[in-house]
């Protein structure tokens, strides 16, 4: 991860992975990758998210993250939070 730099950010394994598994493009228009103001692609809470979530856990369906993403949400209720 690094070439003597004190970050290569032309390696940066979380992103990697991420653009590996679905594309520089669909990261970006899922909001898991940005630029930041000096135009250097950073990981998102939400690519992190998915990483740790839907990555680690080997969702594979639209189903199995549909249900993960209930789950979680299930789990982290707060009622008195409703509109």
């Amino acid at each position: 991860m690094t070439t003597g730099k004190v970050i290569d950010f032309e390696h940066m394994g979380p992103i990697e992975k991420l653009q590996s598994q679905l594309g520089a493009d669909e990261c970006r228009r899922l909001g898991f990758v940005f630029d930041d103001e000096r135009g250097v692609a950073t990981l998102a809470t939400a690519g992190f998210g998915y990483l740790l979530a839907v990555g680690a856990m080997g969702v594979t369906t639209l189903a199995e993250a549909f249900a993960a993403g209930y789950q979680c949400a299930a789990e982290h209720h707060t009622p008195d939070l409703e509109i």
